[in-house]
């Protein structure tokens, strides 16, 4: 299997985890990649990505023999499958800080599982360690945002409000990212502090201070 469900796997044994399943779609592409609905178990013998059909073919180009992992469509899952995933597991993972409360209870009843455990702190302490390719595109992120400012040098002027300076970072961000823009913002306000506030139509005038 690839290296980074393998590092999973030997936190697990040594915090006795028999099994781990795995919903934050964050934690998801870290470990396989995949971009869509869906979630990974990991079970004594297999890791089992579950999704539905409108996703089958996509997940199953973008994994590999490499990875190990077996891909399920939803619908062809029974009650008992369901049931018999973590059959002889003691304990099975979970991720506390993103799961609700709501999905932790039914997780536990569709499952059949016997012990719960707080296990986010398994991926978390891999994924603050770079490989070579994120820090090269963290390297890439910070170079488009440089390049982005010196954009906006030569484009803000008296005038212009905060929604228009907005969807100029936002088409420049799309124009030369190959990633999805996830929020870009611009603030004129006195409630210039609350950066994920909405922008609006509030014109930039001469020596305002402004959030980018």
């Amino acid at each position: 299997m690839n290296d980074r469900l393998q590092a999973v796997r030997n936190k697990m044994a040594g915090l006795n985890l028999q099994g781990m399943i795995i919903a934050n779609p964050i934690n998801i592409k870290y470990l396989t990649k995949i971009e869509a609905e869906g979630i990974l178990l990991l079970t004594r013998k297999e890791n089992i990505y579950i999704t539905d059909a409108r996703y089958m073919e996509y997940v199953s180009n973008i994994i590999t023999p490499f990875d190990d992992i077996v891909v399920d469509d939803m619908k062809n899952i029974s009650r008992e499958d369901y049931e018999n995933f973590f059959l002889f597991c003691e304990n099975v993972g979970f991720e506390e800080k993103y799961l609700t409360y709501y999905k932790y209870k039914e997780y536990i009843r569709k499952f059949k599982i016997n012990n719960f455990v707080e296990a986010d702190e398994i991926i978390e302490s891999l994924r603050i360690i770079k490989d070579e390719d994120e820090i090269a595109n963290l390297k890439k992120a910070c170079e488009i945002t440089d390049k982005c400012f010196e954009m906006l040098l030569t484009y803000i002027k008296p005038g212009l409000t905060e929604k228009k300076i907005a969807r100029k970072i936002h088409e420049y961000y799309l124009d030369n990212s190959e990633r999805r823009i996830l929020w870009c913002n611009s603030c004129f306000t006195e409630k210039i502090h609350l950066n994920h506030m909405l922008y609006q139509q509030i014109e930039l005038y001469k020596n305002k201070i402004s959030l980018l």
